[in-house]
């Protein structure tokens, strides 16, 4: 069973991105549709109830342990910056330059044609996927943003902490 919905603007709020890792295409903006995916979201126990999203655990919030796709319609502006790590599994030990400075990487989008009236602005955190870093997502749009996963993997937050490799990300 798949959970589909809309997290349009403040909706998107009870969405955290923290602990998850990112997939992002950085190409070009050439359609106002930007698909991201997200494994890893936190969401709130008030949100499941008011998706009916009914789970039996106790607690306030939830870990996905899988993919989540994320949409977002009339998108005007991407901007992406990415501190670089030096390995996959030490996603606290980032490349440095031969002064000590840590490695970034920024790039921004636009889309060509009619100028926005008043997007929202997304931002999102988290571990980018390629290249692969800690990085800040801002995705500018005035359309919905619609999200979709399985249910059936969101665990307890409590229980992701305290067993994060039985949930996080398989890198391998």
């Amino acid at each position: 069973m798949t959970f589909e919905g809309e997290i349009t603007n403040d909706f998107f709020k009870p969405i955290g991105f923290r602990e998850s890792h990112l997939f992002f295409n950085g190409v070009p903006l050439t359609e106002d549709t930007l698909r991201i995916g997200a494994w890893g979201i936190d969401v709130s126990k008030g949100w499941c109830v008011q998706n009916r999203i009914l789970r039996p655990d106790e607690g306030s919030h939830f870990y996905l342990s899988g993919m989540a796709k994320i949409e977002f319609h009339q998108v005007s502006k991407v901007s992406v910056s990415t501190v670089l790590y030096h390995s996959l599994e030490q996603n606290n030990d980032f490349v440095r330059t031969a002064d000590g400075n840590k490695v970034s990487l920024s790039k921004e989008w636009a889309t060509r044609g009619i100028p926005p009236q008043s997007p929202y602005l997304y931002r999102l955190t988290g571990m980018l996927d390629w290249p692969h870093g800690y990085c800040e997502l801002e995705i500018h749009a005035e359309g919905p943003v619609r999200i979709s996963f399985d249910p059936s993997r969101l665990v307890n937050v409590s229980r992701f902490f305290e067993a994060p490799q039985n949930y996080a990300y398989p890198f391998v």
